[in-house]
């Protein structure tokens, strides 16, 4: 049996910069944009086969992202 990592990012704010956003995630990421109360919310779902590849794949999607939440 293989060990699996996993974390979920989540982000919320203007649906502008969430449709941004989604627009920028790789193929292979598990993701859903929702609306709420005016606000739009973006799940991401990550997972690894070990803690280095998760933490890779976390860092890879904020670097991707940092420039986008403004």
């Amino acid at each position: 049996m293989a060990d699996e990592c996993s974390t979920t990012l989540k982000w919320h704010g203007s649906m502008e910069i969430g449709l941004r956003l989604s627009n920028l995630i790789p193929d292979g990421f598990e993701y859903e944009l929702t609306e709420e109360d005016g606000f739009a919310i973006l799940i991401v779902n990550v997972s690894a086969n070990d803690l280095e590849a998760l933490r890779k794949s976390v860092d890879d999607l904020l670097t991707i992202f940092s420039d986008q939440d403004q």
